[in-house]
């Protein structure tokens, strides 16, 4: 019988921080943040070739309301990332990402709304 030959050579995970992955390191640092009150919650759904992952705020202790902040896509490929504005903004390397998350996240609107959530739930 004649042996096997493989074809794939090596293969291995990328060298590559996914957006999904950025996504989910910054949702667990807002619970802390917050003490759990505002958690951060990331979900991905797959369309044919795209990935969309959503970045929402839940607050558990009100019936586990979920405030949508973004949704971003991608391919197969991390990058570029799409993110859902009108319009819609390209990002086209994970520096440039982080970047745009950075901005996002420390913004005014972004921390007034985390503020609003927070009085609320300790109402």
């Amino acid at each position: 019988m004649a042996t096997q030959t493989d074809f794939w050579g090596e293969i291995g995970p990328a060298e590559v921080r996914t957006p999904a992955a950025i996504l989910r390191e910054q949702a667990a640092l807002l619970g802390t943040k917050t003490r759990n009150v505002v958690v951060a919650k990331v979900s991905t759904q797959v369309d044919d070739d795209t990935f969309y992952h959503s970045f929402k705020l839940v607050v558990p202790a009100l019936s586990g309301y979920a405030y949508e902040l973004f949704i971003i896509a991608n391919g197969v490929n991390p990058y570029p990332v799409t993110v859902a504005f009108s319009p819609p903004v390209k990002v086209k390397t994970e520096e440039e990402f982080t970047a745009w998350l950075k901005t996002i996240l420390s913004s005014v609107e972004t921390k007034r709304i985390i503020s609003n959530l927070l009085a609320q739930a300790t109402a």
